[in-house]
């Protein structure tokens, strides 16, 4: 990878891409439909980028949504020009589990009060699906000293004991994903090449989780 690539994470509470303040474009998700577009005509301007390193789900179903179509949009009208590349969360905490950046433990949440899951990266399983009213009880299951949660905007949904634990969250340059602990304000990286990464002309949105749906 090299200076024509740029990455963008379509997984978490805002879109974001690249760590420079020149080039980076953070969209909270109640404005990514809005403003998504824009901001991404106006990155390519500028920059002229021929690859993009998505980080992609697990995620909320209008970053994952809106960020894919943009991108595959925009391929289309440069005639299949750009390259993509495909990371999941899971693989990539998975690795920094191994690496001793991250907990046993994840609270996978993406913003579905009633579909948060929990993920055992020493077994590499989802071991239970929960609302956050059952999330509460999980420091009854052993598993609270030993969890971690991305930082997002819902905190009051959290339980108590979780808000003295790790919030994690992400940040992108062009050889390496950045972890950043907002509990100790640590700095842990990975390495691109640590993954396998295979070239892609579009990129589809892996939700994991089906919408939930309230009829009124």
């Amino acid at each position: 990878m090299d200076w024509k690539t740029i990455f963008i994470n379509i997984s978490s509470d805002s879109v974001l891409t690249d760590t420079w303040e020149k080039y980076r474009i953070v969209i909270p998700r109640d404005f990514v439909e809005e403003l998504l577009w824009k901001e991404l005509i106006n990155l390519y301007r500028e920059k002229w980028f021929e690859n993009v390193v998505f980080l992609n789900w697990p995620g909320g179903f209008t970053n994952l949504r809106v960020g894919t179509l943009c991108f595959n949009l925009l391929n289309a009208l440069l005639e299949n020009q750009l390259t993509f590349f495909d990371i999941s969360k899971i693989d990539l905490y998975k690795k920094a589990y191994e690496k001793w950046f991250l907990p046993k433990f994840w609270v996978i949440y993406i913003w579905q009060k009633r579909n948060i899951w929990l993920r055992d990266f020493e077994n590499n399983e989802k071991i239970w699906q929960y609302s956050f009213n059952e999330l509460k009880n999980l420091d009854e299951m052993d598993v609270s000293d030993n969890v971690f949660i991305e930082d997002v905007e819902d905190e009051e949904y959290y339980p108590e004991w979780m808000n003295v634990y790790l919030k994690y969250h992400t940040l992108l340059n062009w050889t390496d994903i950045y972890l950043i602990d907002n509990r100790t304000a640590n700095w842990n990286y990975i390495s691109l090449g640590e993954f396998d990464l295979k070239p892609l002309k579009s990129i589809a949105p892996n939700y994991m989780m089906e919408p939930s749906v309230t009829i009124k």
